[in-house]
């Protein structure tokens, strides 16, 4: 189950702008850094850690942001093409905001969106750091990848089913507000 953590107040999500990449990008570095990763590592994963300006373009990258405008993370999801299966692209929450629930609220969009996609099923690959995060949402592990650019980096793969959404009479994302 999506269950919330302490609730971010005074926080907004919503779509990114094309010129928020560089900022959005190195929210991605800090949290990659906090992770303990060095300068050589963060050079590698660089690719994997650039916003993707064609998903911003798309609708399908958004931003957490306090009401003085300071970014706090953001998600991305991609469709795959194949029926009812999206990608969580990345999340990435900065260091000094973690652990207040804007991962949690990120995720709850990326559901929705993922919905909005006719998704059902979000594919997720995890960074170490992360595999507790995405269990407690209710993510099923489904096995591991080497990360394509460090393959010595194990990512986990996660499974998160989607559940109905609250027009259908259930609620879509336990615990979590629109604040």
């Amino acid at each position: 189950m999506l269950e919330q953590g302490p609730i971010m107040t005074n926080n907004l999500i919503r779509p990114a702008r094309v010129d928020e990449a560089e900022e959005l990008s190195q929210i991605a570095v800090r949290a990659t850094r906090n992770d303990g990763y060095d300068d050589d590592a963060i050079v590698r994963f660089m690719p994997a850690l650039k916003v993707n300006l064609s998903l911003i373009a798309a609708g399908l990258v958004f931003v957490a942001k306090s009401e003085a405008g300071v970014s706090h993370g953001y998600v991305a999801v991609r469709p795959t093409g194949i029926g009812g299966l999206t990608l969580l692209d990345s999340i990435f929450v900065d260091p000094a905001y973690s652990r207040r629930g804007v991962g949690t609220r990120l995720f709850a969009t990326a559901v929705e969106l993922s919905r909005k996609m006719a998704g059902n099923v979000i594919l997720i690959n995890s960074s170490p750091s992360s595999v507790d995060f995405y269990a407690r949402l209710g993510a099923n592990k489904i096995g591991t990848t080497p990360f394509v650019f460090s393959p010595d980096v194990q990512l986990s793969m996660f499974a998160f089913a989607i559940p109905p959404s609250v027009e259908h009479g259930t609620e879509a994302v336990r615990g979590s507000r629109s604040s």
